[in-house]
């Protein structure tokens, strides 16, 4: 994978910039206060993002990976900050993510009413706590290497036994009614694709490729995150589905689970045990 290149922007710096088109070169660190004077592309990702989280546009980041260009949106609220990457060339959303704001103004509480009666107080406190819950660590969080079933762990193993690396995706699927496992590993110069058989985790096919991936240092930290279980991801989104779980996937740097019910897609946050997204 390709370094990202990221550009902030701002007022007229951005129109000067993006009006040329997604091949100029924009400038490094450039600061973008507002929403005003954006360019056409820029603005009709920023509205796709601000459909999907109501708050304030704080910045935005222009870039492009391995020839994918996108506009990272962060968006602000209330206490909660939302970070959202936009696909430039159609618009759709690649990986969003919630959080609360860490950056609080120490001195707002000087605006505030003195003479609030403590009934309010305490109304306050419980929602910032409810919030704080939404973003926490789900209460049975567990570490990637404790997080899978009993057979996917196996094949996760498997595959470790065949390439020195460390997991990147693994995914249940099915091909013509037979059902394996997909199993993706990476090392800082390889990566590692196998795919197993569901019932015998005997390999159907494999595959090794170079790669160059800058981010595997953050690869290497996800292996240590603590996430929700795969049995109480799986359990939450058939449950809002009100179906079975045909196929699935994990990808480890984007902590989601992705299930496939009926004709539904269920995406889930595993740091935060959030439901991301429902697709039809």
């Amino acid at each position: 994978m390709m370094k990202l290149t990221k550009n902030l922007f701002i007022g007229g710096a951005l129109v000067s910039a993006l009006a040329l088109g997604a091949t100029t070169a924009h400038a490094d660190d450039m600061e973008w206060n507002g929403e005003e004077n954006l360019s056409s592309e820029a603005q009709e990702a920023v509205d796709k993002a601000k459909q999907e989280f109501d708050g304030k546009v704080t910045e935005v980041e222009y870039e492009e990976d391995d020839g994918q260009r996108y506009y990272d949106i962060q968006l602000e609220k209330d206490d909660e900050d939302f970070d959202i990457k936009i696909n430039a060339d159609d618009l759709s959303v690649m990986e969003k993510d919630s959080d609360l704001d860490d950056d609080r103004d120490d001195d707002s509480d000087d605006d505030r009413d003195d003479d609030r009666d403590d009934d309010d107080d305490k109304e306050k406190s419980s929602n910032e706590s409810k919030k704080a819950e939404k973003v926490e660590s789900p209460e049975n969080a567990v570490k990637l290497n404790k997080a899978f079933d009993k057979q996917t762990t196996k094949a996760i193993d498997k595959a470790k036994e065949n390439f020195d690396g460390i997991l990147e995706s693994v995914s249940y699927e099915k091909d013509d009614g037979e059902a394996y496992y997909q199993v993706n590993l990476e090392n800082k110069d390889e990566e590692y694709e196998v795919k197993f058989n569901a019932k015998d985790l005997k390999v159907i096919e494999e595959e090794t490729d170079d790669d160059s991936d800058d981010d595997f240092k953050r690869l290497e930290k996800a292996q240590d995150v603590k996430v929700m279980s795969f049995k109480e991801a799986k359990e939450l989104a058939e449950k809002e589905a009100e179906g079975k779980v045909d196929e699935w996937d994990y990808d480890v740097d984007d902590f989601d689970y992705d299930f496939e019910i009926d004709d539904k897609e269920v995406t889930i946050n595993a740091k935060t045990g959030e439901i991301v997204e429902i697709e039809d």
